[in-house]
């Protein structure tokens, strides 16, 4: 009997391997076929933005600090409106109400102080000027002096007098709009000052004209 060529047994060897295992192999190629199948059909992850979220339970009874605050993860889709960015910049802001543990921290929770870019001792102070035609001529970031003369009404004029400075080189921070209160005439301002000055013209207010001098 002639001697099987060598390569003729390897094959007939892989052949008997395939057989004995082939219910393996069909279940092994089976399963990859289900697998590419689900891989095929599964959406894409979701895109997904960076937001701060109170990092504990927060009142708003003084300003944020670094620790306040952490980062999360969620879907572009599921972050509200007006969620800060992970870079803004929040310590010393205040919340204006309290917020839970995890919540998203939107522009709507806090209450940035309008004085704020000007100094950390300053405060917004609203100021009737007497003549409203003035206010035409300022815009926010204008510099102005309040001065306050002695007022008079229609029964008791007084002598005309000096103005006093109550404050000097103070920013306009906004001119609110609306038509003043009954019985009270001018256009009214609101600069930043210091908390004394703020004092000193609510003192003058209640008996003096007030006016400006604008410095730029």
């Amino acid at each position: 009997m002639a001697e099987v060529p060598p390569p003729y047994r390897h094959r007939r060897a892989v052949v008997r391997l395939l057989d004995r295992y082939r219910r393996v192999l069909a279940a092994l190629l089976t399963a990859a076929a289900l697998v590419s199948a689900v891989l095929a059909v599964r959406p894409l992850p979701a895109p997904t933005t960076q937001v701060l979220v109170a990092a504990r339970d927060l009142d708003a009874s003084g300003p944020l600090t670094e620790h306040d605050l952490t980062e999360l993860s969620l879907p572009s889709d599921a972050v509200p409106g007006g969620a800060l960015a992970v870079d803004a910049r929040t310590a010393g802001l205040r919340l204006n109400a309290p917020v839970r543990h995890g919540e998203v921290i939107t522009d709507a929770r806090l209450s940035d102080p309008p004085a704020r870019p000007y100094g950390s001792g300053l405060v917004a102070v609203p100021v009737r000027v007497a003549d409203p035609g003035v206010v035409d001529l300022l815009s926010p970031g204008s510099r102005v002096d309040v001065l306050a003369a002695g007022g008079h009404d229609d029964l008791t004029p007084v002598r005309a007098g000096p103005a006093v400075e109550v404050v000097g080189d103070r920013p306009v921070l906004a001119l609110p709009e609306g038509a003043a209160p009954d019985g009270e005439k001018g256009a009214l301002i609101l600069i930043a000052a210091t908390p004394a000055e703020a004092r000193s013209l609510a003192g003058h207010a209640t008996a003096s004209r007030l006016s400006v001098t604008i410095r730029g």
